[in-house]
């Protein structure tokens, strides 16, 4: 059988993003083939791949010898060569489908994009819209004609910027198409590394590239810059305050304006919290895809962003460890922005008891609770469980020993859902800085 495209994806160990993957193009309901060139994966890359049905070819490890042995078997009149973790627009097709109604094109590519939104990386992306050989790589994925990856002869198959070497082959002979949208490339590599280290990085190996300078030389450079200590990552759920949109069973014993202000107060206070514990990555995952930009510009530039996504609150934070943790991350904790009294002291002590316990949690008086930890992922972690009720701590517990997990109890704390519970904070002993002014707005109600 014959299909008119191929998609040839190299893996090693890439259970998480290929799942992913492989469901993000069998979506598009066309008829591609798809094949997984493997380079020896321990993980469960092979059984998921035959879960879907994708042709698998072993093949020595390298992207260069793994992108040209899935090319080997490939029957599409077109090659599209995809990372595992490299997502393509929703368009694809009909782009490439306009890419060869001409015959003069026989190569292209597109613009590159990233998983998470960060001032750094997407400053990085915005290169890519420049056709060059500094601003090609086959992260942002390489469609083409397979008579003229013939005449290429394939891939060159050097350890390193065999796509940078493949384009700059191509250039002599035909124009590089850019495609006018953006892939969705994880950015992983950047985060584990540090995203100006990872650049350095990139940089030192592409001089290499270039100017063929001895590689001990730019290894020794790369290690006494590129030491990363982030091993802890922390994960933020809020969304942007705007009147009406937060807390509303609050506003309905108070005032609108009087939950924006308190939603606001506690949430910056507890951003602060963050931002200042050093040494960790941190991300924050927002409800309201519509206001990136907004949540990015009150947040600030020390967060990478993300949007939720997921059908309820379970879901939603599931999909969030993964994705945190695809990152390389050793430790993941989530926390929202309902507790006032979340300190910089109570984080740092839920990283630290993940040492010697597989995860960590703070219950929160209303049953809930306001921080979830774990040093691995664990996914049957938020299966069968109701949210949003008051049983969501106690169900939470029990499943950790169903699992065989240890886990350590931080200090139960008063989240402010409702007017009950802004009346019993207020009440408290606790000592906070925003404690004092929302008082006093209460009594101005």
């Amino acid at each position: 059988m014959s299909f008119q495209y191929s998609i040839i994806i190299p893996t090693l160990n890439e259970e998480y993003f290929i799942a992913r993957n492989l469901e993000r193009i069998k979506s598009f309901n066309l008829s591609a083939e798809i094949i997984v060139a493997d380079g020896g994966s321990k993980d469960g890359t092979i059984d998921i791949c035959k879960k879907y049905g994708v042709k698998v070819v072993n093949s020595v490890l390298g992207r260069g010898q793994q992108l040209n042995v899935g090319a080997s078997v490939a029957s599409g009149e077109v090659l599209i060569f995809l990372h595992a973790d490299t997502f393509l627009p929703e368009n694809t097709y009909e782009l490439i489908r306009q890419f060869i109604s001409k015959d003069q094109n026989q190569i292209a590519r597109f613009k590159l994009g990233f998983d998470f939104n960060n001032k750094f990386l997407d400053f990085y992306t915005q290169f890519s819209k420049y056709n060059s050989q500094f601003t090609r790589f086959g992260d942002s994925a390489i469609i083409v004609r397979r008579e003229f990856f013939k005449q290429l002869n394939g891939f060159d198959s050097r350890g390193t910027f065999e796509d940078v070497d493949f384009f700059k082959r191509a250039s002599k002979i035909s124009k590089i198409v850019l495609l006018n949208f953006s892939v969705e490339s994880s950015a992983r590599k950047f985060i584990k590394d540090g995203v100006i280290r990872r650049q350095l990085a990139n940089i030192f190996l592409f001089i290499e590239y270039i100017l063929n300078i001895n590689q001990k030389t730019l290894s020794k450079m790369y290690n006494r810059s590129a030491k990363n200590n982030k091993t802890c990552s922390l994960i933020i759920f809020l969304r942007y305050p705007q009147n009406g949109k937060v807390k509303t069973r609050l506003a309905k014993t108070t005032s609108s304006e009087f939950a924006l202000n308190l939603y606001k107060s506690c949430a910056e206070n507890i951003i602060r919290q963050v931002k200042s514990i050093s040494k960790i990555n941190r991300f924050a995952f927002y409800s309201d895809k519509e206001a990136k930009d907004k949540i990015t510009k009150w947040l600030g530039g020390k967060f990478f962003f993300s949007p939720q996504e997921g059908n309820d609150l379970g879901s939603k934070m599931k999909n969030a460890f993964e994705k945190v943790f695809s990152t390389g991350a050793q430790k993941v904790i989530i926390i929202g922005t309902d507790v006032p009294d979340l300190s910089k002291e109570i984080i740092q002590k839920a990283f630290k008891s993940l040492d010697n316990s597989d995860a960590v949690i703070g219950p929160s008086r209303d049953g809930g609770y306001y921080l979830l930890g774990m040093k691995r992922m664990i996914p049957n972690l938020f299966e069968e469980i109701e949210y949003s009720t008051n049983s969501v701590y106690q169900n939470t517990v029990e499943k950790f020993s169903k699992l065989n997990l240890s886990y350590y109890v931080l200090p139960e704390l008063q989240d402010i859902d409702t007017e009950e519970g802004l009346i019993h904070w207020l009440k408290s002993n606790s000592i906070n800085s925003i404690k004092e002014t929302i008082k006093l707005a209460y009594e101005g109600i």
